[in-house]
């Protein structure tokens, strides 16, 4: 064997062990986010979130035609982000957010949509109920069932967050610049809030502009349900919120070198939980890389005069006026 070919072979077999380290490195990494446990996917009974004494105001739905998609659209990925109120480690709640990040590939598309928590919907197996009563019921399985039993919308992928995660995931950043309007400072400012929030300390020096929030009072302003202005009106304001949160940190990752995102990662791993293996976590995450996050398209459901305020079964819902636009809109609005 000449030299030249001892030469090739050895830089070949370097090469080698140096993309399998890279990848049993990578595989690592990724092993230190958390998986579904058998109590994040058991099914469970059904209750109801009864917040009025008032006797009810509708005694049917007409929840017009199902319009279902077929599970797989080509070029478009939703991933459900999940953010949950749990009080109790390992223990399933009602979903406080639920977000559809959806990548269109063909499209060059990142696009966000909030679902209201109080939307009323049919849940496969279940009573009609709150949407948010979903996740409580069977985690990640029955609330992606709902969606798409619902609005026609497939579900391929989940990540959840509890709280504690996510006032970790805003403090390993270092914190947001968030811009905040007059009310928001002056609720936030109040002290009869702490103890709702759970907040150790108040939270002082806001104005109006921008501030810069910690994870405590990220939290707090991503859950802002009783602030009324023009643009922010109780949860409607509060899911618009949650996205400017979710945008923020795109656009603040997007910004750091890797070796900064490396340290990131290490230390927020453990305050995500996903049904996504190694292989897809890198896949999408490397799919909304590249799309970018510059302008990230946002959708709310139900839309600003498309329902009206019920009552049923001791709840205050959300219920839209016709599903028949609802699910076209919100189809065309992810599809194209």
């Amino acid at each position: 064997m000449s030299k030249v070919r001892k030469v090739i072979l050895v830089l070949l077999a370097v090469l080698a062990l140096m993309v399998i380290g890279a990848y049993a490195f990578l595989q690592a990494q990724l092993n230190k986010i958390n998986r579904l446990s058998a109590v994040e996917t058991e099914f469970t009974t059904e209750d109801f979130d009864e917040d009025t004494d008032e006797p009810d105001t509708i005694t049917d739905v007409d929840w017009g035609e199902i319009l279902n998609r077929p599970e797989e659209v080509h070029g478009v990925v939703n991933v459900l982000l999940v953010g949950q109120d749990t009080r109790v480690a390992g223990q399933r709640a009602r979903s406080d957010s639920m977000i559809i990040l959806s990548m269109d590939t063909t499209r060059k598309k990142l696009s966000m949509v909030s679902l209201m928590r109080d939307l009323y919907v049919q849940i496969p197996g279940y009573s009609d109920n709150k949407i948010n009563a979903a996740y409580a019921f069977g985690g990640f399985e029955l609330l992606d069932k709902t969606i798409e039993a619902n609005f026609g919308i497939h579900i391929d992928y989940n990540v959840e967050v509890d709280f504690d995660g996510f006032i970790h995931i805003i403090d390993a950043l270092g914190g947001i610049d968030i811009r905040l309007n007059e009310a928001e400072v002056s609720y936030m400012s109040g002290t009869s809030q702490y103890s709702d929030y759970s907040l150790q300390d108040p939270i002082d020096g806001l104005s109006v502009g921008y501030n810069h929030l910690s994870g405590e009072a990220a939290l707090m302003y991503a859950r802002i349900r009783y602030v009324r202005t023009d643009n922010s009106h109780d949860d409607f304001g509060r899911t618009e919120r949650q996205r400017i949160v979710i945008q923020t940190i795109f656009q603040q990752v997007k910004t750091r070198p890797w070796t900064d995102l490396l340290n990131l990662y290490n230390s927020v791993a453990g305050d995500i939980t996903t049904d996504m293996t190694n292989d897809e976590i890198l896949s999408i995450g490397l799919t909304a890389y590249n799309i970018g996050a510059d302008s990230i398209s946002e959708y709310r459901i139900p839309e600003d005069g498309s329902y009206s305020g019920q009552r049923v079964k001791g709840m205050s819902v959300l219920v839209p006026n016709d599903w028949n636009v609802l699910r076209a809109n919100l189809q065309e609005f992810v599809y194209g």
